[in-house]
Formats: C-alpha cells, sequence, structure tokens
C-alpha cells in the first residue's frame, strides 16, 4: 500500500478502534496494531451520553449496541448515609426532547465487540493483532517509520500519518517524557447478576436507574448492563498510590472499613459480590492531541481524565469523530489543521475536566457543603441539574471541521 495512503494506528482500544471505524468512513485506508493476540476485557460498565449516542447512531452502530445495552429511565443522586433520595432526574426523556440521543450503559465488552465487528467487515480496514509499536521515527510532512514487534521480529511499517492510541501508560508519550498522574483516588468495581440483590438494594433502586449515592471523601455508584441482566457497582474512595497494576483483587474488608457508616444496601453489595476489583486512577498531566513530530494522541493517551463526569469512553469516540471530521477540510494546509485540532480538543478535554472535578466536589462534600448540597437539591428543578449539562451532551464531534473553520 503506497504511503501516502496509509494511516498507522497504536492501540485497539475504544479509541484505537473508533478512530479506524471513522476515519474508513472518510474513504481513508487504516492499519490498526493492537499489542495484545487477542481483546481482552477491560473494566465493565460505560455509561454512553447523548453527545456520543449520536455519533454511533451516525456509523451506523446502535442498533447493535441495543442488543445488549440498557436506556435509563433515571438518574438518582442519594445520601450516602440514610439513603434518602435528594433528586429524580428523568434521563431519558430529557436525552430524547433536548438531544435527539438516548443516555445508555453498555459493558465495555460488548462495545468492544460491536465495534470489532464494524472493523472486520471493512475492506479499508486492516487489524493486526499481536503487532507491538515499539518505536518510530519521521513527521506528519515526510511519513512515519514505525517499528513493529510480531512474532519475536521486527519490521518497519510505512505511513502518512501515525495516530497514538496506547491508552493511559503510552508508550508513545512516554517517549518524550510525559507519564500520566496519579489522581488520589481508587476506583473499586464488581457486578452482581440482578436477581442476586438484596431486598434492601431493589427497593431502592429499580432495574433502569442511575444511582449516585455520595458521602464524605467517597461516593458509589450502580446501574444496570446486559439489558438489565446485570448490575454494575463502583466504588470511589480516596487512597494512597496502589502502582500502575488495574483489575487486580481487592481486599473487601478495607472496601468495608470506608463504608462502614454508609447505608446498608451499600454495606450489603459490598459483602454479597463475589469479588472486588482496585484500579488506581491516573490521568495525564496535560491533554495532548498533537505531538512535536505531528503524531496524533488520542483517547487515555491524549487525556485520561477521572471518571467523575462519566465521559471517558464519550471522549475517546468524540476524538475519533473530530479527527475524521478534520480531514474534510481542504481549506488549509494539513499541519494547519493539526493544530486547530489540537487547540479546539484542548478546550473541549479542559471544560470536561473541570466538570469533573465539579462533581467531584458535589458527590464528596461533608458539613456545611454537603448541607448546602442537599438544600439546593431539594429546592432546584430536577430537568436543570441536566439541562445545564447542554455544553457537554449537545456537542457534535461529527461537525468538528466546520467549527474549526
Amino acid at each position: 500500500m503506497p504511503i501516502q495512503e496509509r494511516i498507522c494506528v497504536s492501540g485497539a482500544g475504544i479509541a484505537g478502534m473508533s478512530v479506524a471505524i471513522a476515519l474508513a468512513a472518510k474513504g481513508i485506508n487504516v492499519t490498526l496494531f493492537e499489542k495484545s493476540s487477542s481483546l481482552r476485557e477491560v473494566g465493565v460498565g460505560l455509561q454512553l451520553t447523548p453527545n456520543v449516542t449520536s455519533i454511533l447512531r451516525e456509523w451506523g452502530l446502535l442498533d447493535n449496541l441495543y442488543k445488549h445495552a440498557v436506556e435509563f429511565d433515571r438518574l438518582d443522586l442519594k445520601n450516602g448515609i440514610d439513603g434518602k433520595t435528594l433528586v429524580h432526574i428523568d434521563v431519558q426523556t430529557i436525552s430524547q426532547k433536548h438531544w435527539k440521543a438516548p443516555y445508555i450503559s453498555i459493558h465495555r465488552a460488548d462495545l468492544q465487540t460491536v465495534l470489532k465487528a464494524e472493523i472486520d467487515k471493512n475492506p479499508l480496514i486492516e487489524f493486526k493483532a499481536d503487532h507491538e509499536v515499539i518505536s518510530y521515527e519521521g513527521s506528519w510532512d515526510l511519513g512515519f517509520a514505525t517499528k513493529i514487534l510480531h512474532n519475536r521480529t521486527t519490521k518497519i511499517i510505512l505511513g502518512q500519518i501515525l495516530i497514538g492510541c496506547d491508552g493511559v501508560w503510552s508508550p508513545m508519550r512516554a517517549s518524550f517524557s510525559e507519564r500520566a498522574n496519579f489522581s488520589g483516588y481508587i476506583a473499586w468495581r464488581t457486578t452482581m447478576a440482578a436477581e442476586k440483590l438484596s431486598a434492601d438494594f431493589t427497593q431502592l433502586n429499580g432495574p433502569r436507574i442511575i444511582t449516585i449515592w455520595m458521602g464524605k471523601n467517597g461516593h458509589f455508584i450502580s446501574y444496570p448492563l446486559k439489558n438489565g441482566g446485570l448490575f454494575n457497582f463502583v466504588a470511589i474512595t480516596r487512597d494512597k498510590n496502589l502502582g500502575s497494576a488495574c483489575s487486580e483483587n481487592g481486599d473487601r474488608s478495607k472496601l468495608l472499613g470506608f463504608y462502614k457508616d454508609w447505608h446498608s444496601a451499600i454495606t450489603n453489595v459490598i459483602r454479597q459480590a463475589p469479588q472486588w476489583t482496585f484500579w488506581p486512577l491516573f490521568k495525564m498531566p496535560f491533554p495532548r492531541f498533537l505531538g512535536p513530530s505531528g503524531e496524533i494522541f488520542l483517547g487515555d493517551a491524549s487525556h485520561a481524565i477521572t471518571p467523575f463526569a462519566a465521559q471517558g469512553a464519550a471522549m475517546a469516540i468524540e476524538d475519533a469523530a473530530a479527527l475524521a471530521s478534520v480531514f474534510s477540510i481542504n481549506a488549509m494546509p494539513t499541519s494547519q489543521t493539526f493544530f486547530l485540532f489540537d487547540r479546539e480538543r484542548r478546550k473541549r478535554l479542559k471544560a470536561v475536566a473541570k466538570r469533573g472535578d465539579f462533581n467531584r466536589f458535589i458527590y464528596h462534600a461533608s458539613g456545611p457543603f454537603a448541607f448546602a448540597r442537599n438544600m439546593v437539591m431539594k429546592i432546584r428543578p430536577a430537568e436543570k441539574f441536566l439541562t445545564d449539562l447542554d455544553w457537554l451532551y449537545s456537542y457534535n464531534a461529527t461537525n468538528f471541521s466546520h467549527e474549526m473553520c
């Protein structure tokens, strides 16, 4: 394949597969390199908000996702100690009314399966498993020579553009000494079959509801997956840096110690779940979409952020759609479009990260701040809590090129 017709992507996570699909939709050839021999399930549940379900619908993938997903009826914010509901938000009605797109949850493995199926049937995408990008040289104007490790041998692959979607521990970003920092928080995760949930939990949480339980220095989230047959639980706590390992089995007694004074619906879930895994939460020191040689970064490799705004997967898919949109710009040089892409996506990610920090403050408030929060939640119209996020959910990354121009 001629060098000018090929774009190389390192990493076949959500960002990598999404950008391959988005670019192929523009008629661009993509070679996708994944160091693992097969895609493995990392993480559990994902929330996909209207700003990204609208993109997936445009790619023709939403119907396939619905085979596995759950459309939420409601989002509840609760006091973690007494279980009292502070706000009921009619998520689906508001999402469809204001943004004409659904708010859904899906198992990460199911999203990966749908994306991979789309890749496998697309003749413009070449998927290469067990191919690890170990180094590269070149530039956006001259092209990139990428060294690939496969079957214990190396080879050089030439491409016009190189895109790094190699995750929060991105070797590509580490090559110029930019590494993720520990956020100060741990995410504990588990799932349970819906029929095995305790009575006190099911009485407080409907089958199609996201519930966020708020308390001092932590919060607890539950929502359904797998068409409602499975429930996903995420417990966020403050902790020391436990290293870069993720998806490790956690100490249940330690988790119970953090939530010991919380409502019995939560402590019972912690006791009953078959296994908890812990995930130290890391974030990039700053978002970078354009490297010094013109390489491009997307997803966690660009902007790993904390999950407090539920936008991790959404931002990766937005990145992909926005980058593909850039390739539609013919009115300016390629270098200029890349600089504009970097600038505008940085603005977007800064705003999303700021919202995540605000949510963390609200969820973890205590004392007078928690009292004030609760009072505001009681008197404020519930719909306003969601419509105030119009800037987030109405964003259309597929029209990114028009906004830049």
